[in-house]
């Protein structure tokens, strides 16, 4: 059938079965404003029982708005929200209060500290699922993990929301996290305490993923970014486990040119970092690239032509963020790229070396990450999981033991990182190989002592007395998934 559109035109709305809009005219969009307040911003989305709302913890210890958010959802009078925080801190503890008051009743993040501690007393009426990195961004990216609306916070942010962490008072590094949850989100707000003229500069968000733009007085305090894991230790013992790493690697002949490498965000890893710095120093060795975290420790190698690429994903101090707003040549390293278990290639599968801590192994080389010793749940994952898989050598730096607690032992309380994809364990006592690592042991076997897994295991027990007996109720408090989206393991509520 021939039909005039708003042109003029004599055009049929159907072809082979085929139906086609007709023009209308050509309406030119308006150019809306995007910004608006926190309260209405969230109302503009639809905010309802029972949504995902998901945030991004580049700030980590000094973040203002993951609490900011929530208790503005609690003012409106919303419940039972889910929420999908990349990480969570003891800044956050007024969380505590919004469990009590039923406005949160479920979390799918990682959670670090005082929040962890409740949850693992005061299970919630869903398990806490625990991700790693890329794990969290193959969940939202499939659809398992599907936020409602997704808060991203900014250090500056133009009208439109093309927004970054790279510049501004409250600069913490690039929003590399959030990407994913932008794509995939129903409805994004960005949340700054900066505007500047648009468009921004810096755009690791652009204004075709953002519907509202919020201003509040301050996004956070970047000076809390450098808090506990994030800063080097200075602990002899510990820094006897990181020269221990620079051994292995060496006798391994992973220090060359052309190497890549990453190290954690532990103090011993941090520690690593600056000896390896000074070890390529010794050796006039330049490596590739270093990805993951970037901290002044790592900036220094870089600034004295040690490491010929960083490759980031985020800052862990403030330091490293500012160093970065005048870098922009440096390529930004976002987590799908780092470690998307979907991906035909990721960034981490070009690792020679890895450096990772631990809060227990165990004699199978299992890693815990996520709880102490008394069942407490008090750390996230983080790129654990995704680094060890990739890494053509991954080392784990533990104590033997920690005061009167067995650290090496025979099972550790949650599986984090199966021992499978774990190389070494790097103690104060000494460094034990996975066996199934037999070229490793062949390669290092008289450069550098070796013991048994067992034998660390027995100075700890004989040390400490052996593992604190745990009993364990039927309450389910939190999950650990592997990155592929499998259950791993299951943490249960301890009988007090």
């Amino acid at each position: 059938m021939d039909i005039e559109n708003a042109a003029g035109r004599m055009v049929k709305s159907e072809s082979n079965s085929e139906s086609f809009a007709t023009f209308s005219g050509a309406h030119k969009y308006k150019n809306i404003s995007k910004l608006t307040s926190l309260t209405d911003a969230l109302k503009k989305c639809g905010i309802k029982d029972g949504m995902t709302v998901s945030f991004h913890h580049q700030l980590r210890n000094g973040d203002f708005v993951i609490n900011m958010v929530l208790n503005a959802i609690s003012e409106l009078g919303i419940k039972n929200i889910r929420m999908a925080q990349t990480a969570m801190f003891n800044v956050h503890e007024p969380v505590i209060d919004l469990i009590r008051e039923g406005v949160v009743n479920r979390i799918e993040g990682s959670i670090n500290g005082v929040v962890g501690d409740f949850i693992s007393k005061n299970p919630l009426p869903f398990p806490v699922v625990l991700r790693s990195h890329g794990g969290r961004w193959g969940a939202v990216k499939t659809g398992e993990l599907h936020p409602d609306i997704a808060v991203i916070t900014a250090s500056a942010s133009d009208e439109k929301g093309n927004c970054t962490g790279i510049l501004g008072k409250s600069a913490f590094g690039p929003i590399v996290y959030s990407q994913i949850d932008a794509l995939k989100a129903d409805k994004v707000i960005v949340v700054t305490d900066e505007i500047i003229e648009y468009p921004s500069p810096h755009q690791e968000i652009t204004e075709s993923y953002v519907d509202y733009v919020v201003t509040v007085d301050r996004i956070g305090d970047p000076n809390y970014i450098a808090s506990g894991t994030t800063k080097i230790t200075e602990n002899p013992m510990k820094q006897g486990i990181a020269r221990r790493c620079i051994d292995l690697m060496d006798a391994a002949g992973i220090i060359k040119n052309g190497m890549g490498f990453q190290s954690g965000a532990g103090g011993i890893s941090l520690a690593v970092t600056k000896y390896l710095g000074e070890t390529l120093d010794e050796k006039n060795v330049t490596a590739s690239f270093a990805i993951g975290g970037i901290t002044k420790h790592l900036i220094d190698i870089y600034e004295r032509g040690r490491v010929e690429k960083l490759y980031f994903g985020q800052c862990f101090d403030s330091d490293s963020s500012t160093y970065m707003a005048d870098k922009p040549s440096i390529p930004l390293l976002n987590v799908g790229h780092y470690a998307d278990p979907s991906a035909p290639s990721r960034a981490v599968d070009n690792l020679d070396v890895v450096v990772l801590g631990a809060t227990e192994v165990d004699t199978n080389f299992n890693v815990d990450v996520n709880t102490h010793s008394d069942g407490r749940m008090l750390h996230g994952i983080g790129g654990h999981q995704d680094t060890a898989a990739g890494a053509s050598l991954t080392m784990v730096t533990v104590p033997v033991f920690r005061k009167t607690n067995p650290i090496v032992r025979e099972k550790v309380t949650t599986l984090t990182t199966p021992g499978d994809v774990v190389d070494a364990i790097v103690t104060n006592e000494g460094i034990a190989i996975n066996p199934r690592r037999k070229d490793l042991i062949e390669k290092v076997q008289g450069k550098i002592d070796i013991i048994s897994i067992e034998d660390l295991k027995n100075m700890a027990y004989e040390a400490t007395g052996g593992p604190q007996e745990l009993e364990f109720t039927d309450e389910i408090v939190g999950i650990t998934k592997w990155f592929d989206g499998t259950l791993l393991d299951i943490i249960k509520k301890v009988k007090m």
